[in-house]
């Protein structure tokens, strides 16, 4: 089992590759509702990694200390190799996930992006949840992605099922 970072090792990551005071204080922001929804997540009875969770969220936007374009997360992925489960969240945080045909279109490695475990989740979730470090309701950020991407985007629609199942876990 690899080794589980501390918010300590976490912060330290992030100064030794000169992550932006502006993309750690997002990287914050979203620490803090991440762990605000794992905490909520794990008193309904539902199993959540609170402190992963923090740490991962702390670290998902690692990537930018490289390039504020989509590659970010593969970046971010590159740094924490020797961490996989921080890895895979840096690669999975990005919009609400980004399916196969759509990372082709987007240059990006072949595979799929999409969260898969619920700790993966939450991190991207929060992200969303997040404009720079002012928590935003998730109407914003959809409007945001419309504007962006146009209203029949895939991402829309990915974001609001995500939404609707943590909302769901967190009742």
């Amino acid at each position: 089992m690899p080794e589980l970072l501390g918010r300590k090792q976490a912060e330290e990551i992030l100064g030794e590759n000169n992550c932006s005071g502006n993309v750690i204080r997002h990287c914050e922001a979203v620490s803090r509702e991440a762990k605000r929804i794992a905490e909520r997540v794990r008193a309904n009875g539902t199993p959540v990694d609170v402190e992963f969770v923090e740490t991962a969220a702390l670290l998902h936007d690692i990537g930018r200390s490289r390039t504020h374009g989509i590659r970010h997360g593969i970046e971010g992925a590159s740094i924490l190799k020797d961490h996989p489960g921080y890895a895979r969240v840096c690669l999975r945080h990005l919009g609400g996930g980004i399916d196969r045909a759509e990372a082709k279109k987007l240059g990006l490695p072949e595979g799929d992006f999409l969260p898969e475990t619920l700790e993966e989740k939450i991190v991207c979730y929060a992200d969303k949840l997040i404009d720079d470090y002012k928590k935003v309701g998730i109407e914003e950020t959809l409007e945001k992605f419309r504007k962006r991407l146009g209203g029949d985007h895939p991402t829309i629609e990915r974001i609001k099922k995500l939404d609707k199942e943590i909302r769901g876990l967190m009742r």
